[in-house]
């Protein structure tokens, strides 16, 4: 249990003797972060906060000195001064008003995967972030802290495929977890008494509670709450070549998709990009595809023999020598040389705790891994192939700098998009 002793803070710039974190979503993958993040010996839970009053006492069961809030505003007006660094685990559209809220309080943030809901939030979180080097940031793919994400991460650098290519990304996702591909749902239900169901819909267009529609878990496939399977498992899958080639600069896209709705994202999609070219790849121009819905590529486009499985939720980087695959589930990285699996002496690999990293960190320690000047580039670029989702086998150029579409202008408004009347964020204005 934590306690509740004022202690003094002095954040990366120096050392400290505690961490005092407030937490905004403490049900399900929140409850997860919480126990990881308190588990550490200098972590105090100073405040919990959830619009589900079930999940609120079941977290306060725990952490019974800790404040209990329905509404993260309130949070941070009432004990902003009584805590350091904030936990957000909250539904997509959610994570970058209250992460852009702490950091211009200068708070530490760790905000579950994907980092934002928009291309402007990415870049936003990412700018302010890296303004303020004093103040430790993680998004939550904690997969990517695993040994054998981080060994692929190694080896890629080091050049073991020659020559970068394609980059060929897959999922099992939406299928049989939330649905994805259908119109708006029509009707309503009477609003559970535990649920703040305008605290829930926060920044986004209200609209009316469905019962086992969108909250607690299933908001993953609307517009208006998520980013789909791309945005949801991405982060977990895609991050290890993004990061080891600094593979940051999209400049076109196009979605493959037969039922993409304006409510929901496709049922099924195949995503292809243009990434500007880098060191790894000769400056030439690499072609970076994801495919969800249980989709999976074609062998010969990753150079590996037909006869393997390929699985699900796995990477493949293709180069000039060889091909790595690497998968979100700790299983280790494996090298493809004409086609064929090869063994390979894997890098040494300290164990890391993902959300301990993040607590080390403000308390004065080293960089994270998943820090938010690294996690707002790749976001940035899920942001950009969700958003093209709802113009189905349109090719959009982007325009990094601007953040426009040139050729279709019909796109830019939801480059920023717009949050509710009466939900300004300061650093994340819209106008």
């Amino acid at each position: 249990m934590a306690g509740m002793a004022w202690k003094p803070f002095a954040g990366r710039g120096g050392r400290s003797e505690i961490l005092r974190v407030g937490a905004v979503g403490v049900g399900g993958m929140g409850w997860n972060d919480l126990r990881n993040v308190a588990s550490h010996a200098a972590v105090e839970i100073a405040a919990l906060c959830d619009v589900d009053k079930n999940q609120l006492e079941n977290a306060s069961d725990t952490f019974d000195e800790a404040k209990k809030f329905r509404d993260w505003r309130e949070m941070f007006d009432t004990m902003g001064s009584s805590f350091d660094a904030v936990i957000v685990s909250t539904p997509d559209h959610m994570h970058a008003p209250i992460s852009m809220t702490a950091l211009m309080e200068n708070k530490s943030v760790y905000c579950q995967k994907p980092l934002t809901h928009t291309i402007y939030e990415s870049r936003r979180l990412r700018d302010v972030a890296i303004r303020k080097p004093v103040v430790a940031t993680q998004m939550g793919t904690q997969n990517a802290s695993r040994i054998s994400k981080r060994q692929a991460l190694s080896m890629l650098r080091d050049g073991i495929i020659g020559e970068l290519t394609e980059i060929h990304a897959w999922s099992d996702r939406p299928a049989g977890w939330w649905p994805q591909g259908e119109d708006r749902p029509a009707g309503s239900d009477p609003v559970p008494s535990y649920l703040d169901w305008d605290l829930w819909i926060g920044v986004a267009p209200m609209r009316d509670y469905k019962k086992d529609t969108y909250a607690p878990f299933k908001w993953r496939g609307f517009r208006d709450f998520g980013c789909g399977a791309l945005g949801d498992m991405a982060c977990h899958i895609c991050d290890t070549p993004i990061q080891a080639f600094k593979l940051y600069k999209p400049k076109s896209v196009v979605v493959e998709a037969t039922d993409a709705t304006d409510d929901m994202f496709p049922s099924t999609e195949r995503v292809i990009f243009e990434m500007a070219g880098v060191d790894a790849s000769g400056g030439k121009t690499v072609k970076f595809s994801w495919t969800d819905g249980g989709r999976v590529p074609k062998h010969s486009e990753l150079n590996i023999d037909e006869d393997f499985n390929l699985g699900q939720n796995t990477v493949a980087v293709v180069g000039s020598k060889a091909t790595l695959l690497v998968n979100m589930d700790g299983d280790p990285p494996q090298v493809f040389v004409d086609g064929k699996l090869k063994d390979v002496t894997l890098p040494d690999m300290p164990e890391q705790n993902h959300w301990h990293q993040w607590v080390d960190a403000a308390l004065g320690g080293s960089q994270t891994q998943s820090n938010f000047g690294f996690a707002g580039r790749m976001c940035e670029i899920l942001s950009l192939g969700a958003l093209a989702s709802r113009f189905p086998n349109q090719k959009l150029a982007y325009d990094a700098r601007k953040m426009t579409f040139p050729d279709f202008p019909e796109a830019n408004q939801y480059v920023r998009g717009a949050y509710r009347s009466g939900w300004d964020v300061p650093g994340l204005e819209l106008s």
